[in-house]
């Protein structure tokens, strides 16, 4: 049985990221530096490169920032919580204030791992709690809402700023 001629392609390592390329292949696949590419190309990939990672470093701080506003929102429930209880004795708002305080703590947590999926759920949760709490006394929704404005534009641009990382 006669077998044709092996062939056996070359390979080499990606100058930038290190991945394995065939001889053949002008870019690499993983991080698309142009292994092949003219001086101009190379110093396109570097600009486009160098202004990625601004734009990362910009969105990285508005998420900071985001996780700041959910931290501050955690401390801010729980304190009213412990007035409200004090003042009216009501368990259940304590009980509520705990709940929510504990869930934006552990959002804010979770930011450092899905800042988007963190930062979407704290503007849902907040913006929930401003509807349910505008059902069971509709004077709430006024109260505070140059505060409630700051803290959902903070969170919505936390929420963008997430969205527009590319790792």
């Amino acid at each position: 049985m006669e077998e044709g001629p092996i062939i056996q392609t070359q390979e080499f390592a990606c100058t930038i990221c290190k991945t394995s390329m065939d001889i053949e292949d002008l870019y690499c696949s993983e991080c698309g530096y142009p292994e092949k590419g003219t001086e101009r190309e190379i110093a396109l990939y570097h600009a486009r490169r160098a202004m990625q990672k601004n734009q990362n470093m910009d969105a990285d701080k508005k998420i900071r920032l985001a996780r700041n506003i959910l931290y501050v929102m955690a401390g801010i429930v729980l304190i009213f919580g412990f007035f409200s209880f004090f003042e009216d004795e009501d368990l259940g708002v304590l009980i509520t204030n705990a709940i929510l305080g504990i869930i934006y703590l552990l959002l804010g947590a979770w930011t450092s791992k899905k800042p988007l999926a963190a930062l979407l759920l704290g503007l849902f949760l907040f913006l929930t709690t401003i509807i349910i709490s505008g059902i069971f006394d509709p004077s709430t929704i006024l109260r505070g809402i140059i505060f409630k404005i700051i803290i959902i534009v903070y969170l919505g641009v936390g929420v963008y700023s997430a969205s527009s990382i590319k790792k």
